[in-house]
């Protein structure tokens, strides 16, 4: 009975009530394992007596990504994996009830030293704060820290940045897409008149292309979950019925081996700063669609929903609100123009 190695890590092994218990102590030094052994006898002693044993973050989230996870939509999942990494660099070997306020803080410390946003620091916490309170369900911790952290936090700085509301005009649009390589070009302007997210762009295969129909089917996979059909406009179905398909490759967009883009963020860089354009992103493509939709199209709100794959229609109308606060202004500046000319 006690420790011993299993490879790169330290387990260790006791009996209790004529049964035997192993569990890895998952570190590799010996004097960490020693003392994470006299830990876990005392859970083991504390079992015995009827008491709840205390849960380190590690088990928490062992059980929280078998369990969870499966459970969420796979961009959620995915985003989620990415904060654990993080979380679990910080908290590895921490008892629940040791994280506080004070290891709280010395976490967004050390993320604002490495250069990430306070939005994603936020997102990190958003991971720790549900699984605190998936811990609470199974009733192993009794406090959720992150919350009230969060409330007094925000008041000094660590909030949602600003909603982005970049998007092209059309004389943006033309500029843009003339300073661009053929590739990036035809990927924009897909992009532009599809409004599908970048995954959803990339990750495009032929057999979801239906030109007869002239749309394309998205499946479940989608970030909202949920399949749509998106229509083609004119120029998109032009695009798709020249665009040459590769003789091994299943991908709408792909390189000449065969393999799928990620994204074409590099030529879209490219093209912009021939341009001259300033702020812009991939996504902000995608924006162009929605307000393209809105305001030449002049459809509902509801139709921007389906059309885009937003889970609520909620989220498209905070997301183009800011379309309202521009037509005024320009009223306001119509009227002052004829007042002017009276």
């Amino acid at each position: 009975m006690g420790i011993y190695r299993r490879g790169q890590k330290w387990w260790a092994r006791a009996q209790r009530s004529g049964r035997e218990h192993r569990a890895s102590l998952k570190t590799s030094s010996k004097a960490i394992a020693q003392r994470r052994y006299r830990e876990w006898l005392d859970e083991l002693d504390a079992i015995a007596w009827g008491d709840r044993p205390r849960r380190r973050f590690d088990d928490a989230a062992d059980r929280f990504v078998r369990e969870h996870l499966p459970t969420l939509k796979i961009a959620s999942a995915r985003r989620y994996g990415v904060s654990l990494a993080w979380l679990a660099d910080e908290f590895e070997g921490k008892y629940l009830d040791q994280i506080g306020t004070a290891e709280l803080a010395e976490f967004e410390r050390k993320r604002r030293e490495a250069g990430v946003t306070s939005t994603t620091i936020r997102r990190d916490f958003a991971c720790l704060s549900s699984i605190f309170g998936s811990c609470i369900e199974w009733e192993w911790c009794d406090l959720n820290p992150v919350p009230a952290y969060m409330r007094r936090r925000k008041k000094r700085g660590l909030r949602e940045a600003p909603a982005r509301t970049r998007y092209l005009s059309r004389e943006e649009e033309a500029t843009l897409l003339a300073k661009a390589s053929p590739e990036v070009q035809v990927a924009m302007m897909f992009a532009i008149d599809t409004g599908l997210r970048r995954e959803e762009q990339f990750g495009l295969t032929w057999d979801k292309v239906d030109l007869k129909a002239g749309e394309i089917l998205l499946d479940g996979s989608t970030k909202s979950g949920k399949p749509r059909r998106v229509p083609l406009l004119p120029r998109t179905a032009r695009i798709l019925a020249q665009l040459p398909r590769h003789i091994r490759s299943k991908y709408v967009f792909c390189h000449h081996n065969g393999d799928r883009f990620v994204h074409m963020n590099k030529g879209m860089k490219a093209a912009r700063r021939r341009a001259g354009l300033k702020a812009l992103r991939w996504h902000d493509l995608r924006r162009t669609c929605g307000c393209r939709l809105l305001q030449d199209h002049a459809m509902s709100m509801e139709g921007v929903k389906e059309w885009l794959g937003h889970s609520t229609v909620v989220v498209t109308e905070r997301t183009y609100a800011f379309l309202e606060i521009e037509h005024l202004h320009r009223a306001v500046a119509n009227a002052a123009q004829k007042s002017a000319q009276g």
